[in-house]
């Protein structure tokens, strides 16, 4: 008989207001500074969890507030047999993730024999290798659930997502606007649970449903450790604690279903600590054994939690605290320093053992993060870098830092203004070193020694023009950086003015490598520039979409090519910069180049999903409409063959010379 753990357990912390998922929320500080007491608490009545939270919330109201949203990559050998169509899998890439064996939730996944897809709201199981007999075998969709991504372990495929369902885009064919099928980017309604599906694949043609969760809140992120998913939801309070009128509450207790079988979570199941947050978000965490089959669920109120960093033993929730500005909100109140003035995170861990999920504790540094790679955990240090202060503010400037705190997040020791008016646009922390990236007129790349936690360093410092945005280990002593090109003598009148912002200066996509082999002294060994201004790529702000593997010297990254005519640059000369100089689009696809430190960047090709009509929109179509569903988002390699995927097709090409060999349509 099946066992079945089903916990539920809550920790309610006075927090911020959630927006679903990465986004910054600006709030007002409820209570004075001094006033907690760190301890955990609980309710004895439903009755006291809604006076708790009316008060908290009238506490929020009553400051004239405003609130508002403003890698590893592993290489797995099973064959020595890497020949195209060979009988057996050979060598194949993963998910590119920050912290070797912790997996992510991702769009599209292989085992070296199958890919598993998401498109169009469907999962798509396509027997890819060998790749001449390569065909969709199984789709899996579910009623009534916007799938997000998946994971894939062994015979089982987990789905995540949320229940509710997209509407897509509308499309332009043959200049008439048309209805696609459903597209990741709008809600025809609001997110109601967290959707989780577990499928043994036993036999991949014939999936079959072996664990189904549903949980209150929308879905926030996941990761995939040994045999255990941890999985991330939160809600917002006000969809627990209804308004009837300006006086009136009513409450409704979140609830978990697992399976048929559904639980309220209990009063005194839930606890808060009196750290400064506004509570007006629940968050629930989910460990799920894959093994097994068990269940524990634990629900803390964490508030927006927009940014989660998990290593191999902790998750680390992270959420931006603003604190109120006069200039901002001019209720007529007065701050007593500028320390209170001062944007912070706000940090929550909670460990993860084998499925068990614990609050460990909370903390608190000056300035926002980045992202994720903001973030991490090294020998029971946990290491932040923030950027803080703003440069639109009267007196004000921004500046960079880096934090240390022990296995308690109680701060060690610091570095701080860091690059005074930059801010952070990459960063990286790679063993007892960290890498950053700052930004306004050129791009100060700093190496900092961490190997003491009590006494961290920056050991150098290398000035190029542009920026790098994703910063990705090539080895010990080289490391790759995705941004831009930036040219400061565009507009150079206005570039060197305090706090300007000058896009005109930002030419294509960058490339980079960077040898920090002398620490001290960082040097940009190659690089290349692809297109004009207006060049993008998903690489920039999502890492998955990055491929690179030192052995096979090989590096892959989607682009949307813009580029600009010689009469478009003549016409911006003879004005003098009056004259818009922005790029067209002219291709959408994949970059594929060989990678060396004797040859650096050595270009081999591109491949793309779209027809010569579809490369021939405007850029007013492109910008106007969003991706196309043959925009490439994913590639990966079996083998000798390269794989790049879009939500219209899979497509396989011979890595030796990228000459096509077959293509698979999902649509």
């Amino acid at each position: 008989m099946e066992k079945k753990t089903t916990q539920i357990t809550g920790i309610l912390i006075v927090s911020l207001l959630v927006c679903t998922s990465l986004v910054a929320v600006i709030t007002l500080s409820p209570q004075d500074k001094g006033a907690y007491t760190y301890k955990l608490n609980t309710f004895d009545s439903y009755d006291d969890l809604q006076s708790f939270l009316e008060k908290r919330m009238s506490s929020g109201r009553s400051q004239d507030g405003l609130f508002y949203s403003p890698n590893v990559m592993i290489s797995k050998e099973s064959s020595n047999d890497a020949a195209v169509g060979g009988e057996l899998p050979p060598s194949y890439s993963t998910t590119n993730v920050q912290v070797a064996g912790v997996d992510e939730p991702d769009i599209v996944k292989t085992d070296g024999t199958y890919l598993y897809v998401v498109a169009n709201n469907t999962v798509y199981i396509i027997r890819a290798y060998p790749v001449f007999e390569a065909t969709i075998v199984a789709h899996i969709t579910i009623t009534n659930v916007s799938i997000s991504n998946i994971f894939i372990r062994g015979d089982r495929l987990v789905v995540l997502g949320n229940t509710g369902m997209y509407y897509g885009y509308p499309l332009l064919e043959d200049d008439m606007m048309v209805k696609s099928s459903p597209r990741p980017g709008m809600w025809w309604g609001g997110v109601f649970q967290t959707a989780v599906n577990v499928y043994d694949l036993s036999n991949r043609a014939a999936p079959s449903l072996t664990k189904e969760i549903r949980i209150d809140g929308g879905y926030f992120d996941a990761r995939l450790i040994d045999e255990y998913v941890y999985l991330v939801a939160t809600q917002y309070t006000y969809n627990i604690l209804y308004a009837v009128d300006n006086t009136n509450y009513t409450l409704d207790v979140p609830e978990i279903r697992i399976d048929n079988e559904t639980n309220s979570i209990s009063p005194d199941d839930i606890y808060y600590v009196d750290v400064p947050e506004l509570s007006d978000t629940m968050t629930h965490v989910i460990s799920l054994n894959l093994d097994t089959n068990d269940v524990v669920e634990k629900s803390f109120m964490l508030g927006s939690s927009q940014t989660m960093y998990v290593s191999r033993n902790n998750i680390f929730l992270a959420s931006i605290h603003y604190p109120y500005y006069p200039i901002l909100y001019d209720s007529g109140a007065e701050t007593n320093s500028a320390a209170e003035n001062q944007e912070t995170t706000i940090l929550h861990k909670i460990s993860i053992n084998t499925g068990d999920i614990t609050y460990i504790a909370q903390g608190e540094v000056p300035g926002v993060i980045l992202n994720q790679f903001s973030m991490d955990e090294h020998n029971g240090f946990f290491r932040i870098a923030t950027t803080s202060g703003n440069n639109w503010m009267e007196n004000s400037q921004t500046s960079n830092n880096i934090y240390i705190l022990d296995d308690t997040l109680t701060q060690i020791s610091k570095i701080e203004n860091i690059a005074p008016g930059e801010s952070i646009y990459a960063a990286r922390f790679l063993g007892d070193r960290a890498y950053l990236v700052t930004f306004v007129q050129v791009d100060p790349l700093f190496t900092i020694d961490l190997s003491d936690p009590f006494n961290p360093r920056i050991l150098g410092e290398l000035k190029i023009p542009g920026y790098s945005e994703y910063l990705h280990p090539y080895d010990e002593t080289h490391i790759i950086g995705i941004g831009k090109e930036v040219d400061p003598s565009i507009d150079a009148d206005l570039v060197h003015t305090p706090g300007a912002i000058y896009y005109t200066a930002i030419l294509g996509l960058k490339i980079a490598l960077f040898d920090v082999s002398d620490i001290e002294n960082p040097v940009e060994q190659a690089k290349i520039v692809i297109g004009d201004r207006g060049t993008d790529s998903p690489a920039l702000y999502d890492h998955k979409a990055f491929l690179f593997d030192r052995e096979k010297q090989l590096l892959v990254i989607p682009v949307s090519l813009y580029e600009i005519t010689q009469e478009v640059k003549d016409r911006y000369v003879d004005s003098e910069g009056a004259e818009t100089l922005y790029g067209d689009f002219t291709f959408q696809g994949a970059y594929v180049y060989h990678l060396s430190l004797e040859d650096g960047f050595d270009y081999q090709g591109r491949i793309t999903h779209q027809s010569p009509e579809q490369m021939q929109h405007t850029e007013d179509y492109y910008w106007y409409w969003g991706s196309s569903s043959t925009d490439i988002t994913r590639t990966l390699y079996i083998g000798d063959v390269l794989y790049t995927i879009s939500d219209s097709m899979v497509k396989m090409n011979n890595l030796e010379d990228l000459s096509e060999i077959a293509s698979i349509s999902l649509t």
